[in-house]
């Protein structure tokens, strides 16, 4: 179904990222982050022809050039493969974090996308705007090689989003996703380095703490 507005925090420009991108980069992020096909999952379907109407002039020349701007600014993250693209900052941005239902509804988008890539990166930044963390554990260039390096999955109990979770044992059902972990805890010292990052999922991260 398709959404009637598309909410965006004013905070988005206090992001360092969205700051350095340029007049018409920046509107292309607001044009992304508002389409009435994003899901909850900030998942949209990789669309240049019909996006290309949308104003005069623009051609799918040039929104393949904006697409690879943000992907270096680690801004959007595109599947050519499975024709679908992720928001990256979208949780952030629309501030969903602390809405049940939504995160719920963001949990079950980001299991039904087809791009195991996606999935991954969608699920980290989801797991960060739960906790509500000031600042992502890994700046967003590096979270993308760091998931990429450990196959999109747990390190720990190789889990990736879309696997079954299992319920607590009062058979409630828990939530989980992907997070970055400093092996080196960063309380410790731990720099912010692609050695010292690894990919784990809810459960075991939290088994891990603060330790080496």
């Amino acid at each position: 179904m398709a959404r009637g507005h598309g909410r965006i925090l004013t905070g988005i420009w206090e992001d360092p990222d969205f700051l350095k991108l340029d007049e018409r980069e920046q509107r292309f992020y607001l044009f992304l982050i508002s389409q009435p096909n994003l899901n909850h999952a900030g998942l949209l379907p990789l669309t240049l022809r019909r996006w290309s109407g949308k104003a005069r002039g623009l051609g799918e020349a040039d929104l393949h050039w904006h697409l690879e701007a943000l992907q270096a600014g680690g801004l959007v993250e595109v599947d050519q493969l499975e024709e679908e693209l992720f928001v990256s900052g979208y949780f952030q941005h629309s501030g969903i974090g602390g809405q049940p239902r939504v995160v719920a509804a963001a949990y079950d988008a980001i299991a039904a996308s087809a791009s195991f890539t996606l999935r991954g990166i969608a699920s980290v930044e989801l797991s960060e705007a739960i906790t509500k963390a000031p600042s992502p554990a890994a700046p967003r260039g590096l979270r993308a090689q760091v998931l990429r390096r450990d196959g999109w999955q747990c390190r720990g109990c190789g889990w990736s989003p879309g696997d079954y979770i299992p319920p607590a044992p009062s058979g409630r059902l828990l939530y989980r996703g992907l997070e970055l972990d400093h092996i080196h805890p960063k309380s410790l010292g731990g720099p912010n380095t692609l050695e010292n990052f690894q990919v784990l999922c809810t459960t075991c991260n939290t088994r891990k703490g603060a330790r080496v």
